[in-house]
């Protein structure tokens, strides 16, 4: 089955990304290595899960760097160079995937990879790629001068993961992010969801995304990862409130339209008045699934044809601006 996919949250698979995935987790989401992604990532290691979470939880960011090197061998045959990436995105009719980045500098203590990183992948190949910035809010005005630096070096959005700052979008804090993502017409992700970390996922509810929209009806929004649990809510908001996308990214298609699962308004919604506002996702590299795999499963839901197609790639085109 040939179609077309703009992959709206995507990981690249280089491995500097890879480790830096690894030793720039936060420590607040170290049981992501015990209990979500190290059951699939740690045995391609030669490890358990819990060896994994053991040496995130216990060993300093040089420790850990140098616990990881006997590990190298084994990492680069999990990775591959952009431009074989590139050819696995046209083999699987990807025409084009925002790449994202995150800076929780302030609440994990830890330096990732710069937004240089992925700005130069981005001015490589601009008619594959698309990059968001990761931001710290808590870095205040320097928050703000990074999402204007960003953007002058061809980032053409931001990310945000709130539970990662204990502070919901609606904080003080954020406003003088999205004067200058409005300035600048780039849109803002932000983690909508569950999280398993030590932080509370309050912060996260989309209703604090409706009070936003309010004061900035300008500013586009993408609540990430669907909103779950919180998904009436989510469709509530997304619906009154034009500049408020929905994106399905880290769930896996079949438990969507599965009865029981939480995910019913969206799946009824999203087949009729919210058809334009939903935009797929895959997050892969940590899915289990290859981004083609998790895209036939959303075009084995029971959605109208056209409404599969909007999914998978016209409502990305139209909110980032791809012709």
């Amino acid at each position: 089955m040939s179609y077309k996919i703009i992959d709206s949250l995507c990981y690249v698979p280089t491995e500097e990304v890879f480790v830096d995935l690894l030793v720039s987790l936060p420590p607040q989401m170290a049981r992501y290595l015990k209990d979500v992604f190290g059951p699939r990532v740690a045995p391609l290691l030669g490890i358990t899960p819990d060896e994994l979470y053991k040496m995130k939880s216990t060993l300093s960011i040089p420790e850990l760097k140098e616990a990881i090197k006997p590990f190298l061998p084994k990492i680069r045959r999990l990775t591959m160079s952009i431009e074989e990436f590139i050819e696995q995105l046209n083999k699987m009719g990807v025409e084009k995937a925002v790449i994202f980045n995150l800076d929780e500098e302030t609440p994990s203590g830890i330096v990732g990879l710069p937004n240089d990183y992925y700005a130069d992948i981005v001015r490589q190949f601009p008619d594959k790629f698309i990059g968001f910035a990761g931001i710290d809010p808590m870095k205040k005005k320097k928050a703000v001068q990074e999402i204007k630096r960003s953007y002058e070096l061809g980032l053409r959005g931001i990310a945000i993961r709130p539970f990662m700052f204990q502070i919901p979008p609606t904080d003080k804090k954020m406003y003088p992010i999205y004067s200058t993502c409005v300035e600048l017409d780039i849109p803002i992700w932000f983690h909508v969801s569950i999280n398993y970390s030590t932080n509370t996922m309050e912060v996260e509810r989309p209703i604090y995304l409706d009070i936003v929209a309010q004061d900035f009806p300008e500013l586009k929004m993408i609540a990430g990862h669907g909103g779950w649990p919180w998904v009436n809510e989510m469709v509530a908001v997304a619906w009154r409130n034009p500049n408020i996308y929905i994106d399905i990214a880290s769930y896996l298609p079949k438990y969507i339209g599965m009865q029981g699962t939480g995910w019913e308004s969206l799946m009824h919604f999203g087949n009729s008045v919210l058809q334009d506002k939903i935009l797929f996702g895959s997050t892969w590299l940590f899915m289990g699934m290859s981004i083609k795999q998790l895209a036939d499963e959303v075009m084995k839901l029971p959605l109208k044809e056209k409404v599969k197609e909007k999914w998978l790639y016209s409502n990305a085109a139209r909110l980032l601006g791809i012709k």
